[in-house]
Protein backbone atom coordinates (compact mmCIF):
# COMPACT_ATOMS: atom_id res chain seq x y z
CA UNK A 1 0.00 0.00 0.00
CA UNK A 2 1.16 3.66 -1.07
CA UNK A 3 0.19 6.48 1.69
CA UNK A 4 0.78 10.00 0.06
CA UNK A 5 1.86 12.57 3.22
CA UNK A 6 0.56 15.80 1.79
CA UNK A 7 1.50 17.79 4.56
CA UNK A 8 0.13 21.82 4.96
CA UNK A 9 3.27 22.74 7.30
CA UNK A 10 5.61 20.01 8.42
CA UNK A 11 8.21 20.81 11.18
CA UNK A 12 10.82 21.31 7.90
CA UNK A 13 8.88 23.05 6.05
CA UNK A 14 8.29 25.48 9.01
CA UNK A 15 11.90 25.33 9.84
CA UNK A 16 12.41 26.77 6.34
CA UNK A 17 9.90 29.16 6.26
CA UNK A 18 10.34 31.54 9.51
CA UNK A 19 13.85 32.04 11.32
CA UNK A 20 14.87 29.78 14.52
CA UNK A 21 13.30 26.94 13.30
CA UNK A 22 9.46 28.39 14.36
CA UNK A 23 6.67 25.93 14.69
CA UNK A 24 2.92 26.48 14.13
CA UNK A 25 0.53 25.78 17.32
CA UNK A 26 -1.93 24.04 15.05
CA UNK A 27 -0.33 21.12 12.40
CA UNK A 28 -2.94 19.75 9.89
CA UNK A 29 -2.18 17.12 7.43
CA UNK A 30 -4.02 15.40 4.82
CA UNK A 31 -2.95 11.06 5.07
CA UNK A 32 -4.10 9.44 1.50
CA UNK A 33 -4.75 6.01 1.02
CA UNK A 34 -4.51 5.77 -2.89
CA UNK A 35 -5.30 2.94 -5.19
CA UNK A 36 -4.50 4.64 -8.54
CA UNK A 37 -0.81 3.97 -7.32
CA UNK A 38 -0.95 0.61 -5.91
CA UNK A 39 0.35 -2.59 -8.10
CA UNK A 40 -2.27 -4.42 -10.10
CA UNK A 41 -3.31 -7.57 -7.73
CA UNK A 42 -3.37 -5.78 -4.21
CA UNK A 43 -5.80 -7.44 -2.08
CA UNK A 44 -7.54 -6.16 0.78
CA UNK A 45 -8.83 -8.09 3.60
CA UNK A 46 -12.55 -9.35 3.60
CA UNK A 47 -14.47 -7.59 6.84
CA UNK A 48 -13.28 -10.86 9.45
CA UNK A 49 -11.28 -12.73 6.35
CA UNK A 50 -7.66 -12.87 4.80
CA UNK A 51 -6.40 -10.76 1.98
CA UNK A 52 -9.11 -11.65 -0.57
CA UNK A 53 -9.29 -12.09 -4.58
CA UNK A 54 -12.89 -9.93 -4.73
CA UNK A 55 -11.51 -7.25 -3.25
CA UNK A 56 -7.97 -6.27 -5.38
CA UNK A 57 -6.75 -3.32 -7.36
CA UNK A 58 -7.32 -3.88 -10.89
CA UNK A 59 -6.26 -2.25 -14.21
CA UNK A 60 -9.05 -0.23 -15.84
CA UNK A 61 -9.14 2.75 -18.81
CA UNK A 62 -9.14 5.36 -15.52
CA UNK A 63 -6.06 3.63 -14.07
CA UNK A 64 -5.28 1.33 -11.56
CA UNK A 65 -8.65 1.36 -9.01
CA UNK A 66 -9.94 -1.14 -6.00
CA UNK A 67 -11.95 -3.04 -7.18
CA UNK A 68 -15.17 -5.11 -4.85
CA UNK A 69 -16.76 -7.56 -6.90
CA UNK A 70 -17.21 -10.34 -4.09
CA UNK A 71 -19.89 -13.22 -4.94
CA UNK A 72 -21.22 -15.30 -2.84
CA UNK A 73 -21.83 -19.01 -4.12
CA UNK A 74 -24.25 -20.78 -2.93
CA UNK A 75 -24.66 -24.95 -1.93
CA UNK A 76 -26.39 -25.43 -5.34
CA UNK A 77 -23.67 -23.89 -7.15
CA UNK A 78 -26.00 -20.55 -8.02
CA UNK A 79 -24.76 -17.10 -6.86
CA UNK A 80 -26.79 -15.33 -4.44
CA UNK A 81 -28.45 -12.18 -5.29
CA UNK A 82 -30.19 -9.42 -2.90
CA UNK A 83 -33.60 -7.89 -3.05
CA UNK A 84 -32.72 -6.10 -6.75
CA UNK A 85 -31.38 -9.23 -8.17
CA UNK A 86 -28.20 -8.18 -8.50
CA UNK A 87 -25.00 -10.00 -6.72
CA UNK A 88 -24.75 -9.82 -2.78
CA UNK A 89 -21.83 -10.11 -0.51
CA UNK A 90 -22.37 -8.86 2.88
CA UNK A 91 -19.14 -7.72 3.73
CA UNK A 92 -16.99 -4.84 4.21
CA UNK A 93 -12.83 -4.88 2.93
CA UNK A 94 -10.35 -3.88 5.42
CA UNK A 95 -6.90 -2.65 5.91
CA UNK A 96 -5.21 -4.14 8.86
CA UNK A 97 -3.47 -2.34 11.33
CA UNK A 98 -3.83 1.02 9.13
CA UNK A 99 -1.18 3.14 10.73
CA UNK A 100 -1.57 7.20 10.75
CA UNK A 101 1.18 9.22 10.40
CA UNK A 102 3.66 9.61 13.69
CA UNK A 103 2.59 12.47 16.04
CA UNK A 104 -1.25 11.44 15.23
CA UNK A 105 -4.51 9.52 16.71
CA UNK A 106 -7.70 8.22 15.57
CA UNK A 107 -8.58 11.43 18.10
CA UNK A 108 -7.44 13.81 15.81
CA UNK A 109 -9.04 12.76 12.15
CA UNK A 110 -11.63 15.87 11.41
CA UNK A 111 -12.93 13.83 8.51
CA UNK A 112 -12.59 10.92 5.91
CA UNK A 113 -13.26 11.41 2.47
CA UNK A 114 -13.79 8.39 -0.08
CA UNK A 115 -13.76 8.80 -3.33
CA UNK A 116 -16.34 5.45 -4.59
CA UNK A 117 -18.28 4.67 -7.94
CA UNK A 118 -21.14 2.10 -7.68
CA UNK A 119 -22.16 0.04 -10.77
CA UNK A 120 -25.21 -1.47 -9.47
CA UNK A 121 -28.47 0.71 -8.42
CA UNK A 122 -29.45 -1.00 -5.38
CA UNK A 123 -29.09 1.60 -3.34
CA UNK A 124 -26.79 -0.39 -0.52
CA UNK A 125 -25.13 2.67 1.53
CA UNK A 126 -21.71 3.03 1.33
CA UNK A 127 -20.07 2.64 5.16
CA UNK A 128 -17.15 3.07 6.94
CA UNK A 129 -15.96 1.35 10.67
CA UNK A 130 -13.53 0.56 12.86
CA UNK A 131 -13.03 -2.87 13.18
CA UNK A 132 -13.68 -4.44 17.07
CA UNK A 133 -14.84 -0.72 17.99
CA UNK A 134 -17.43 0.59 16.26
CA UNK A 135 -20.51 0.38 14.66
CA UNK A 136 -20.84 1.25 10.66
CA UNK A 137 -21.35 4.44 9.95
CA UNK A 138 -23.71 4.92 6.85
CA UNK A 139 -23.26 7.25 4.26
CA UNK A 140 -26.83 8.86 4.39
CA UNK A 141 -26.74 11.13 1.12
CA UNK A 142 -27.62 10.24 -2.53
CA UNK A 143 -24.86 8.62 -4.85
CA UNK A 144 -24.81 8.47 -8.43
CA UNK A 145 -24.50 4.77 -10.22
CA UNK A 146 -21.13 4.65 -12.57
CA UNK A 147 -19.93 8.22 -11.63
CA UNK A 148 -17.26 8.99 -9.02
CA UNK A 149 -18.91 9.84 -5.47
CA UNK A 150 -17.39 11.79 -2.85
CA UNK A 151 -18.46 10.55 0.34
CA UNK A 152 -17.10 12.72 3.97
CA UNK A 153 -17.45 10.94 7.20
CA UNK A 154 -17.33 12.63 10.50
CA UNK A 155 -15.51 10.37 12.76
CA UNK A 156 -17.17 11.52 15.80
CA UNK A 157 -20.34 10.37 14.63
CA UNK A 158 -18.97 6.27 14.99
CA UNK A 159 -20.42 4.91 17.99
CA UNK A 160 -19.32 2.22 20.07
CA UNK A 161 -21.03 -1.14 19.23
CA UNK A 162 -22.97 -3.27 22.06
CA UNK A 163 -20.40 -5.90 23.31
CA UNK A 164 -17.32 -4.81 21.46
CA UNK A 165 -14.53 -3.38 22.53
CA UNK A 166 -13.90 -0.33 24.41
CA UNK A 167 -12.73 2.78 22.20
CA UNK A 168 -11.54 5.74 23.19
CA UNK A 169 -10.63 7.35 19.93
CA UNK A 170 -6.79 7.88 20.40
CA UNK A 171 -5.42 4.83 18.84
CA UNK A 172 -2.43 5.31 16.20
CA UNK A 173 -3.65 2.10 14.24
CA UNK A 174 -6.37 0.36 13.78
CA UNK A 175 -8.74 -2.05 11.27
CA UNK A 176 -10.20 0.16 9.13
CA UNK A 177 -13.05 -1.27 7.49
CA UNK A 178 -15.21 0.58 4.68
CA UNK A 179 -17.77 -0.81 1.83
CA UNK A 180 -21.48 -1.42 0.31
CA UNK A 181 -22.15 -4.17 3.32
CA UNK A 182 -24.20 -6.31 0.86
CA UNK A 183 -23.41 -5.03 -2.58
CA UNK A 184 -20.78 -5.73 -4.99
CA UNK A 185 -19.21 -4.40 -8.27
CA UNK A 186 -17.87 -0.74 -6.93
CA UNK A 187 -14.61 0.94 -6.78
CA UNK A 188 -12.40 2.97 -4.79
CA UNK A 189 -10.20 5.21 -6.23
CA UNK A 190 -8.96 6.62 -2.47
CA UNK A 191 -9.59 7.46 0.95
CA UNK A 192 -8.49 10.65 2.72
CA UNK A 193 -8.20 11.49 6.39
CA UNK A 194 -7.93 14.67 7.36
CA UNK A 195 -5.93 15.34 10.06
CA UNK A 196 -5.67 18.19 12.60
CA UNK A 197 -3.64 18.70 15.95
CA UNK A 198 -2.37 21.50 18.63
CA UNK A 199 1.29 21.02 18.30
CA UNK A 200 2.53 19.71 21.47
CA UNK A 201 5.60 21.88 23.39
CA UNK A 202 7.72 18.73 23.16
CA UNK A 203 7.02 18.90 19.18
CA UNK A 204 8.07 22.47 19.11
CA UNK A 205 11.27 21.71 21.75
CA UNK A 206 11.75 18.95 18.86
CA UNK A 207 11.73 21.51 16.28
CA UNK A 208 13.33 24.26 17.50
CA UNK A 209 16.64 22.46 18.39
CA UNK A 210 19.44 22.40 16.49
CA UNK A 211 21.85 19.86 17.52
CA UNK A 212 24.28 21.66 14.63
CA UNK A 213 24.56 24.83 17.01
CA UNK A 214 23.38 23.45 19.97
CA UNK A 215 26.57 22.85 23.35
CA UNK A 216 25.92 19.49 24.90
CA UNK A 217 27.28 18.26 27.95
CA UNK A 218 28.35 14.54 27.84
CA UNK A 219 28.73 11.85 30.58
CA UNK A 220 30.88 9.38 28.90
CA UNK A 221 31.12 6.56 31.74
CA UNK A 222 34.24 5.32 29.63
CA UNK A 223 36.14 8.26 31.71
CA UNK A 224 34.81 6.91 35.26
CA UNK A 225 36.86 4.08 36.85
CA UNK A 226 35.09 1.13 37.26
CA UNK A 227 33.41 0.49 40.65
CA UNK A 228 35.19 -1.73 43.46
CA UNK A 229 36.40 -2.22 46.99
CA UNK A 230 39.19 -0.65 47.96
CA UNK A 231 40.87 -1.52 51.48
CA UNK A 232 37.97 -3.75 52.00
CA UNK A 233 35.82 -1.04 51.55
CA UNK A 234 33.23 -0.73 48.90
CA UNK A 235 33.77 3.19 46.19
CA UNK A 236 31.52 4.12 43.85
CA UNK A 237 31.89 7.96 44.56
CA UNK A 238 30.30 8.60 40.65
CA UNK A 239 26.79 7.17 41.42
CA UNK A 240 24.79 6.46 43.82
CA UNK A 241 21.01 6.17 45.05
CA UNK A 242 18.42 9.69 44.25
CA UNK A 243 18.37 10.17 48.05
CA UNK A 244 22.26 10.87 47.50
CA UNK A 245 23.55 7.68 49.24
CA UNK A 246 27.20 6.91 47.61
CA UNK A 247 29.24 3.83 48.06
CA UNK A 248 27.08 1.12 47.21
CA UNK A 249 27.92 -2.17 45.46
CA UNK A 250 24.08 -2.25 43.62
CA UNK A 251 24.77 1.32 41.33
CA UNK A 252 28.27 1.19 40.13
CA UNK A 253 30.00 2.20 36.82
CA UNK A 254 30.88 -1.04 35.08
CA UNK A 255 31.31 -2.68 31.44
CA UNK A 256 27.97 -3.45 29.78
CA UNK A 257 26.15 -6.05 28.77
CA UNK A 258 27.64 -8.92 27.37
CA UNK A 259 28.89 -7.72 24.19
CA UNK A 260 29.25 -4.03 24.34
CA UNK A 261 32.79 -3.10 26.14
CA UNK A 262 32.24 0.18 26.80
CA UNK A 263 31.74 1.25 30.76
CA UNK A 264 28.22 2.29 31.85
CA UNK A 265 26.45 3.46 35.08
CA UNK A 266 25.00 -0.21 35.82
CA UNK A 267 21.85 -0.13 38.03
CA UNK A 268 21.85 -3.90 40.28
CA UNK A 269 19.60 -2.54 43.13
CA UNK A 270 15.97 -3.51 43.36
CA UNK A 271 13.74 -1.47 44.24
CA UNK A 272 12.11 2.61 44.10
CA UNK A 273 15.22 4.77 42.84
CA UNK A 274 17.60 5.72 40.68
CA UNK A 275 21.15 6.03 39.86
CA UNK A 276 22.19 9.54 41.03
CA UNK A 277 25.20 10.61 39.51
CA UNK A 278 27.34 12.57 41.63
CA UNK A 279 28.99 14.70 39.00
CA UNK A 280 27.21 17.80 39.00
CA UNK A 281 26.12 19.04 35.32
CA UNK A 282 28.06 22.52 34.38
CA UNK A 283 26.36 24.55 32.01
CA UNK A 284 28.65 25.59 28.98
CA UNK A 285 29.64 29.23 29.51
CA UNK A 286 26.46 31.30 28.95
CA UNK A 287 23.69 29.01 29.64
CA UNK A 288 21.58 28.43 32.55
CA UNK A 289 18.84 25.68 33.40
CA UNK A 290 16.59 27.97 31.56
CA UNK A 291 18.98 27.31 28.20
CA UNK A 292 18.35 23.19 28.33
CA UNK A 293 16.07 21.96 25.68
CA UNK A 294 16.67 18.11 25.69
CA UNK A 295 18.46 15.39 28.46
CA UNK A 296 18.95 11.95 26.22
CA UNK A 297 20.55 8.73 27.01
CA UNK A 298 20.62 5.01 26.42
CA UNK A 299 19.28 2.50 28.38
CA UNK A 300 19.23 -1.46 28.65
CA UNK A 301 16.65 -3.45 30.49
CA UNK A 302 17.91 -6.93 31.32
CA UNK A 303 15.74 -9.96 32.64
CA UNK A 304 18.61 -10.16 35.40
CA UNK A 305 17.32 -10.05 39.10
CA UNK A 306 18.29 -7.17 41.28
CA UNK A 307 19.69 -6.89 44.58
CA UNK A 308 19.07 -4.69 47.63
CA UNK A 309 23.16 -4.89 49.15
CA UNK A 310 21.28 -4.85 52.69
CA UNK A 311 19.05 -7.56 51.22
CA UNK A 312 21.53 -10.02 49.35
CA UNK A 313 19.31 -13.00 49.92
CA UNK A 314 16.04 -11.16 48.40
CA UNK A 315 16.61 -11.19 44.15
CA UNK A 316 13.92 -9.17 42.56
CA UNK A 317 13.12 -9.87 38.81
CA UNK A 318 10.66 -7.72 36.91
CA UNK A 319 9.75 -5.76 34.26
CA UNK A 320 10.73 -2.11 35.22
CA UNK A 321 8.61 1.05 35.10
CA UNK A 322 9.31 4.02 32.52
CA UNK A 323 12.65 5.36 32.26
CA UNK A 324 12.81 8.90 34.00
CA UNK A 325 14.54 11.49 34.34
CA UNK A 326 15.04 13.64 38.07
CA UNK A 327 16.16 17.24 38.19
CA UNK A 328 18.04 18.55 41.31
CA UNK A 329 20.07 21.30 42.82
CA UNK A 330 23.54 20.95 43.11
CA UNK A 331 23.32 18.07 45.51
CA UNK A 332 20.95 15.24 45.74
CA UNK A 333 18.62 16.74 49.08
CA UNK A 334 18.88 19.99 47.77
CA UNK A 335 15.26 21.84 46.26
CA UNK A 336 14.38 18.60 44.94
CA UNK A 337 13.86 16.16 47.66
CA UNK A 338 13.57 12.36 47.62
CA UNK A 339 10.21 13.29 48.66
CA UNK A 340 9.09 15.76 46.65
CA UNK A 341 11.18 16.15 43.46
CA UNK A 342 10.31 17.02 40.11
CA UNK A 343 10.36 14.36 37.36
CA UNK A 344 9.80 13.65 33.55
CA UNK A 345 9.03 10.27 32.53
CA UNK A 346 9.53 8.04 29.14
CA UNK A 347 7.50 5.38 27.60
CA UNK A 348 8.03 1.94 28.75
CA UNK A 349 10.89 0.30 27.15
CA UNK A 350 9.30 -2.45 24.41
CA UNK A 351 11.63 -5.13 24.69
CA UNK A 352 14.48 -6.51 27.16
CA UNK A 353 17.76 -7.47 26.76
CA UNK A 354 18.57 -4.48 23.79
CA UNK A 355 19.95 -1.07 24.04
CA UNK A 356 16.70 1.38 23.41
CA UNK A 357 17.42 5.76 23.14
CA UNK A 358 15.40 7.63 25.13
CA UNK A 359 14.42 11.77 25.21
CA UNK A 360 13.86 13.65 27.58
CA UNK A 361 12.07 17.65 27.23
CA UNK A 362 12.37 19.65 30.21
CA UNK A 363 9.51 21.72 29.07
CA UNK A 364 7.71 18.56 29.99
CA UNK A 365 8.25 18.80 33.79
CA UNK A 366 5.56 19.23 36.47
CA UNK A 367 7.40 21.85 38.89
CA UNK A 368 6.03 21.22 42.28
CA UNK A 369 5.96 24.16 45.16
CA UNK A 370 8.45 24.03 47.42
CA UNK A 371 8.47 25.20 51.76
CA UNK A 372 11.55 25.95 53.15
CA UNK A 373 13.50 27.88 55.94
CA UNK A 374 14.84 30.50 54.61
CA UNK A 375 18.12 33.13 55.81
CA UNK A 376 17.63 35.94 57.40
CA UNK A 377 19.59 38.40 55.66
CA UNK A 378 21.07 42.62 57.03
CA UNK A 379 21.07 45.63 55.36
CA UNK A 380 24.43 44.30 53.52
CA UNK A 381 22.90 41.29 52.04
CA UNK A 382 24.79 38.97 54.77
CA UNK A 383 23.11 36.04 57.19
CA UNK A 384 22.19 37.27 60.46
CA UNK A 385 23.32 34.77 62.83
CA UNK A 386 21.76 34.17 66.27
CA UNK A 387 23.50 34.21 70.20
CA UNK A 388 24.91 30.45 68.91
CA UNK A 389 26.22 31.96 65.61
CA UNK A 390 23.58 29.87 63.98
CA UNK A 391 21.80 31.49 60.60
CA UNK A 392 18.60 32.68 61.45
CA UNK A 393 15.64 31.56 59.50
CA UNK A 394 11.96 32.29 58.34
CA UNK A 395 9.65 30.27 56.78
CA UNK A 396 9.45 30.64 53.10
CA UNK A 397 7.16 29.01 50.50
CA UNK A 398 7.81 28.96 46.59
CA UNK A 399 4.91 28.02 44.49
CA UNK A 400 5.50 25.88 41.16
CA UNK A 401 6.02 28.32 39.13
CA UNK A 402 8.40 30.26 41.08
CA UNK A 403 10.36 26.94 41.72
CA UNK A 404 10.76 26.65 37.66
CA UNK A 405 12.17 30.32 37.32
CA UNK A 406 14.41 30.29 40.03
CA UNK A 407 15.89 26.57 39.04
CA UNK A 408 15.94 27.98 35.42
CA UNK A 409 18.70 30.53 36.81
CA UNK A 410 21.21 27.83 37.84
CA UNK A 411 24.18 26.95 35.69
CA UNK A 412 24.95 24.04 37.88
CA UNK A 413 22.50 21.33 38.74
CA UNK A 414 22.47 17.34 39.13
CA UNK A 415 20.07 14.45 37.64
CA UNK A 416 18.98 11.00 37.96
CA UNK A 417 18.36 9.02 35.72
CA UNK A 418 16.65 4.97 35.38
CA UNK A 419 13.99 3.50 35.98
CA UNK A 420 11.20 4.21 38.96
CA UNK A 421 10.84 1.30 39.94
CA UNK A 422 13.81 -0.59 38.92
CA UNK A 423 13.15 -4.43 39.67
CA UNK A 424 15.66 -6.37 36.82
CA UNK A 425 18.73 -4.80 36.60
CA UNK A 426 19.73 -2.40 33.95
CA UNK A 427 22.16 -0.23 32.42
CA UNK A 428 22.60 3.48 31.36
CA UNK A 429 25.45 5.07 28.51
CA UNK A 430 25.81 8.03 26.49
CA UNK A 431 24.10 10.46 28.97
CA UNK A 432 23.91 14.25 26.84
CA UNK A 433 22.22 17.05 27.91
CA UNK A 434 21.63 19.77 24.77
CA UNK A 435 21.53 23.35 25.56
CA UNK A 436 20.42 25.95 23.03
CA UNK A 437 19.87 29.69 23.62
CA UNK A 438 16.60 31.10 22.51
CA UNK A 439 14.00 28.43 23.73
CA UNK A 440 10.17 29.63 23.59
CA UNK A 441 11.00 32.68 22.66
CA UNK A 442 12.41 30.74 18.84
CA UNK A 443 8.99 29.14 18.54
CA UNK A 444 6.82 31.53 17.05
CA UNK A 445 2.81 31.07 17.10
CA UNK A 446 1.98 30.89 13.28
CA UNK A 447 -1.74 29.81 11.47
CA UNK A 448 -1.43 26.63 10.31
CA UNK A 449 -2.68 26.26 6.51
CA UNK A 450 -5.32 24.07 6.49
CA UNK A 451 -5.77 21.42 3.81
CA UNK A 452 -9.19 21.02 4.23
CA UNK A 453 -10.25 24.88 5.01
CA UNK A 454 -11.23 25.62 1.06
CA UNK A 455 -13.54 22.17 1.20
CA UNK A 456 -17.23 22.77 1.63
CA UNK A 457 -19.95 20.34 2.25
CA UNK A 458 -23.56 20.05 3.22
CA UNK A 459 -25.33 17.79 5.70
CA UNK A 460 -25.17 14.74 3.71
CA UNK A 461 -21.73 15.29 2.86
CA UNK A 462 -22.00 15.90 -0.23
CA UNK A 463 -19.08 18.53 -1.95
CA UNK A 464 -20.51 22.27 -2.43
CA UNK A 465 -19.56 25.43 -3.83
CA UNK A 466 -19.80 28.71 -1.86
CA UNK A 467 -22.66 29.66 -3.54
CA UNK A 468 -24.37 26.55 -1.65
CA UNK A 469 -27.08 28.10 0.66
CA UNK A 470 -27.81 26.43 4.09
CA UNK A 471 -25.35 24.27 6.69
CA UNK A 472 -21.88 23.39 5.23
CA UNK A 473 -19.85 21.57 6.79
CA UNK A 474 -16.12 23.06 6.87
CA UNK A 475 -12.88 21.81 8.46
CA UNK A 476 -14.49 19.61 10.16
CA UNK A 477 -17.03 22.13 11.21
CA UNK A 478 -20.70 23.01 10.87
CA UNK A 479 -21.27 27.08 9.09
CA UNK A 480 -24.33 28.59 8.06
CA UNK A 481 -23.72 29.86 4.24
CA UNK A 482 -25.84 32.56 4.29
Amino acid sequence: MKFHYLKSLSALALAGMFAANAYAETLSQEFVIDFTQQEVGFKLNSFWGDPNDHMAVVATDEGNLLLVDGVTVLEDGTEAVNEAGYPSWSTMTRYENLTLPSGFNFGNVLLIEVEYKPTQPDNVPFAIQLRGATDPLNFEGDVVVNEWNTLAFDPAELTTGEGSDAYTGTPTSFDFCMGANGSTNYYIKQVTFYLEKEVTQREKDEAALDKSTAACVEFNFDNYEVSGEVDGAFSSPYVGSNGGGINRPDMIIDKGPEGYDNNCAHIIYQGWTQIFITEPVVAPEGYTFDDLRLVEYDIYETDIPGVDYTQPDNPVSGRNGAPILKLKEWYAWGWCPNNDGSSCGNSRLPSVNEWHHVEFYPSAYEWKERDFEENVLDENGEPVLDEEGKNVTTPAHWDADQVRDEFGKLTSFNISIGFFPCLSQTYVDNVKLWFQKGGEEAVESVEAVKAANDVLYNVFGQRVDESYRGIVIKNGKKYINK
